[in-house]
């Protein structure tokens, strides 16, 4: 029986504590809990040689059964000690540090140690014959291999992924027809959380015979191909030169790499127009994309390209005046009826940009016009500290001078040309037969001001001592129109 001084109840002892310390210790302390099983370790084999338990050779006491069995317990749980510690220091000296994050190379690193430390402990500690054992486990090892194949592929595709890492935890896939954010990659498969919110799990032999698309690399620069079917009727350089101007008009794009606009293919009843222009940040592809879509059909309808259902004949000509439908975009004329519509449109002048010039300086005389963009790209800057400030882009459609031609306001604003351009300009004289005619029309202009005084593409600038709240800033727009356009109301 063992005794208080025996080396089995020491060694016992040491194991109970290396079971707390592993239970117990803090996870986060990795160097600590090293070095504490390292300390149990040694104490161990110390124990273990100076009570005549040698792990590699048979356990003593044989004429005792409870000792003996208790010593071959310390002796093969040695054996398992020194593969777990070995596992460990292993897995810090051996391995690359890129492959600490990846379970799947840890795991298989582990599994060969402690296969090797069983097979140890079985040779030394009970003495059992190993080479009937390992040519038992051979013939076996080949029954399971057929019986899982379709498993090991997946595990050695599972190697393959992880060493050569085309994708990390986190990234956003494509792979195959699935395209979702990688949550998982273990042995056997790849998680991706999709679009829908659903977990998708592949195989990792499906995923490394298939393309691999990473949204995430390059880091710096995510593309986004957007393709428009056109009636094959409309002259291709008017289409072309169209959507070059639409990805111009996002500030949102990069310039770099440039975007390409190009005729991707011919079908029987349509043209297909595609471009493919980068941004900076990979959570805002999907709201370029929409931005693009919509910019596209801005710029085609601005050169009289109408998107429509091909299978839907071409409308005859004739339909909305394209001057009352560019007043019916701005704001404060949304309350007009159409005959006052058509008055504002009689009045409105065209004038033409080249790239580079100044359409629109709010500081000066033609502050207090009305300019609509008719036809190509424009960008609103603020000069600051000797350069400028590019606050938003215009596309056809966009109007700027709302504030200057209802209230007289003038602010810093330039609009710059950036391509070819045709600007729509209204006149102060315009507008005031209506303020007078109509004056809860001009109330409902001061109203629809006022609610977006906040919002940056109005760019509207009030005095400091203005009253910053809806009914202080409505009043000051009032007092202002009164005074610009000379009313009574």
């Amino acid at each position: 029986m063992p005794t208080l001084t025996d080396g089995v109840l020491f060694g016992l002892g040491i194991l109970v504590l290396d079971f707390l310390a592993w239970r117990f210790m803090d996870r986060t302390s990795e160097q600590v809990r090293l070095a504490f099983r390292a300390i149990m370790f040694a104490l161990s084999t110390y124990v273990l040689f100076s009570s005549g338990m040698n792990p590699l050779g048979a356990a003593p006491w044989p004429d005792e059964p409870l000792r003996h069995l208790l010593a071959q317990v310390l002796e093969v749980v040695w054996w398992l000690q020194g593969a777990r510690l070995a596992t460990i220091v292993l897995d810090r000296a051996v391995l690359p540090e890129t492959w600490h994050k990846e379970r799947l190379f840890q795991d298989v690193l582990g599994a060969l140690v402690f296969l090797a430390a069983a097979v140890g402990a079985i040779a030394f500690v009970l003495q059992l014959p190993v080479r009937g054992l390992l040519a038992t486990s051979g013939a076996l090892a080949v029954v399971l291999g057929l019986a899982i194949q379709s498993t090991l592929n997946d595990v050695f595709s599972g190697m393959v992924l992880n060493a050569t890492q085309p994708f990390r935890i986190g990234d956003w896939m494509t792979i195959g027809d699935v395209e979702g954010k990688v949550v998982e990659s273990n042995w056997r498969a790849t998680s991706l959380l999709n679009g829908q919110g659903n977990i998708v799990v592949l195989p990792n032999s499906v995923a490394a015979r298939t393309n691999i698309v990473n949204a995430n690399q390059p880091s710096h620069t995510h593309g986004i191909s957007v393709v428009l079917p056109v009636n094959p009727s409309i002259r291709p350089a008017l289409v072309l030169a169209a959507l070059s101007n639409a990805a111009r008009s996002s500030g949102a794009v990069l310039t770099d790499p440039k975007p390409v606009v190009s005729v991707r293919r011919a079908t029987i009843d349509a043209i297909e127009y595609e471009i493919v222009c980068y941004v900076p940040e990979l959570d805002r592809k999907t709201d370029v994309r929409n931005d693009l879509f919509d910019l596209a059909h801005r710029h085609l309808l601005s050169r009289g390209v109408v998107l429509q259902p091909l299978s839907v004949p071409e409308a005859a000509p004739g339909g909305p005046d394209e001057k009352q439908r560019l007043l019916r975009n701005v704001l404060i004329f949304r309350t007009l009826e159409a005959d006052e519509l058509a008055q504002l449109a009689a009045k409105l002048t065209t004038h033409v940009f080249e790239a580079d010039e100044t359409i629109y300086t709010a500081a000066d005389e033609s502050g207090h016009e009305l300019h609509i963009l008719a036809q190509g790209v424009a960008k609103v800057i603020v000069p600051k500290d000797g350069g400028e400030i590019e606050l938003r882009r215009l596309a056809p459609g966009d109007s700027i001078g709302q504030s200057g031609i209802l209230a007289g306001v003038r602010t810093a604003v330039v609009v710059r040309a950036l391509t070819h351009a045709t600007v729509l300009r209204l006149g102060k004289s315009a507008l005031t037969p209506v303020l007078e005619r109509r004056p809860e029309v001009a109330k409902e202009m001061c109203r629809l001001l006022s609610e977006h005084h906040a919002s940056e593409q109005m760019l509207l600038s009030t005095p400091p001592n203005v009253d910053d709240t809806p009914g202080g800033l409505l009043h000051w727009i009032r007092d202002g129109m009164r005074r610009f356009h000379e009313l009574t109301l």
